[in-house]
């Protein structure tokens, strides 16, 4: 392994220790995962509850969206409950979960089928930015830049939706939804929703199974699957301004 991706992994471990260590030892919790779909096309919203060390089902959970209160459902054995949602317009959708004295929150990106998504995997995008404030600023605004004329969907591998949350919120990137990696799968299902997949930036591992999903590809990385880019200046100008609807996409090999 590169220097950098140990750099990156240790500051994973120490990021992660640091927050863990001031959540109370023991305590029960709600889990919200942030999801993707298109206007009309039903998703599931998903939470979790956990006790004081492993899942804990059979809990009843308040569902709210923005504030309005949809539902109460009951977890399953497994921790896991579901509740099944059909939004009717686009936008970002906060989904809030109360069990008892526990709550959490989590984000539903509800994208126009017209709209196109450019995908980031934050280990792979933001792994030298994590270590340079310069590149950091950069990288900041040129996805503040392609926000204005893309969902942005981020992507997390080596740790969960709070820590990364978290991170780009401290750091003042645009807060959108953070999905967990699961392989070419996840392309899939955002694909099944009706999602747009425009472009994705991150690791070769990433670019690889992005290769039969997204046209655009870019990494910092050396990759045979993707377009190799010195900087965030230069995926600025290859992403904007945004192609015309219905015009070819090109690979980018």
């Amino acid at each position: 392994m590169s220097l950098i991706f140990n750099r990156l992994v240790l500051s994973i471990f120490i990021t992660g220790a640091l927050m863990l260590a001031c959540v109370p030892v023991g305590r029960s919790e709600v889990v919200v995962f942030d999801g993707v779909t298109t206007v009309q096309t039903p998703i599931r919203i998903t939470v979790l509850t956990k006790g004081r060390i492993f899942s804990q089902g059979g809990r009843l959970v308040d569902i709210y969206l923005d504030g309005r209160h949809l539902k109460k459902i009951l977890t399953g054995g497994d921790g896991y409950g579901y509740l099944k949602y059909i939004p009717q317009n686009p936008g970002l959708e906060e989904i809030n979960a109360r069990s008892d004295a526990d709550s959490s929150s989590g984000l539903i990106l509800v994208m126009d089928k017209s709209e196109k998504a450019v995908i980031i995997d934050l280990a792979g995008a933001f792994k030298d930015a994590i270590f340079s404030k310069a590149i950091r600023d950069d990288s900041r605004k040129v996805v503040k830049a392609l926000s204005q004329d893309y969902k942005v969907i981020y992507l997390s591998r080596y740790v969960g939706q709070g820590v990364s949350r978290s991170w780009l919120e401290q750091e003042d990137f645009p807060i959108s939804v953070i999905l967990p990696w699961q392989g070419p799968q996840s392309l899939k299902t955002l694909e099944k929703k009706g999602v747009q997949l425009y472009a994705v930036i991150g690791s070769d591992t990433v670019i690889a199974a992005a290769k039969k999903h997204i046209a655009h590809r870019y990494t910092f990385e050396k990759s045979k699957d993707g377009k190799i880019v010195k900087d965030w200046d230069e995926i600025l100008k290859l992403l904007q301004p945004a192609a015309p609807t219905g015009s070819p996409e090109k690979d980018p090999k």
